[in-house]
């Protein structure tokens, strides 16, 4: 999975967490499955550079393995888009209602790993593809990643958000 999937399955578990209707994509299938109002989460852009010196951020030992591996690390700046769409029986409303729910959630209890900036969002209007009311937010945020690497292999171990904890298969 790539840092920019992470990062957008981040922002859909901690949405979902807090009780809103979130996907990492949408469809017009999708939007004939809700009778409420839903989140489409996507990434607008991304913009990475090296965290530490030319990206090393030094060693640690496994005592799992019983060997060193290198971390490295990366620092991206993300914008991420927030499409609410709400059917018509709820509204125009729906989507704001939805949005500033969604910004409550993600600056209070931002997702591990992510230091989350500024939101803003426009108006909503008519989607002619779903029929739904639609309003487009987003949201700038900047996440951290280490990528894992065995000394005596070379072989990527792990890629994760840093703040998240490896899981158990990261380490095999």
């Amino acid at each position: 999975m790539s840092g920019v999937e992470i990062v957008r399955q981040a922002v859909v578990q901690c949405l979902q967490a807090g009780g809103l209707r979130a996907e990492a994509a949408y469809s017009r299938e999708m939007a004939a499955a809700y009778e409420e109002t839903v989140i489409a989460v996507g990434v607008r852009s991304c913009g990475t550079a090296p965290a530490g010196f030319d990206s090393y951020l030094g060693e640690r030992y496994d005592e799992k393995t019983a060997s060193y591996q290198e971390q490295y690390g990366r620092r991206a700046e993300l914008t991420i888009v927030l499409y609410a769409y709400a059917p018509r029986s709820v509204g125009a409303k729906g989507c704001g209602e939805a949005l500033e729910a969604a910004h409550d959630l993600l600056t209070a209890t931002a997702p591990a790993g992510l230091q989350v900036g500024e939101m803003d969002w426009g108006e909503a209007g008519v989607d002619r593809d779903t029929g739904m009311f639609l309003q487009q937010g987003s949201l700038r945020c900047s996440a951290s990643f280490v990528a894992v690497v065995q000394e005596e292999t070379g072989l990527l171990l792990s890629f994760r958000l840093k703040g998240v904890p490896l899981l158990e298969h990261d380490h095999t």
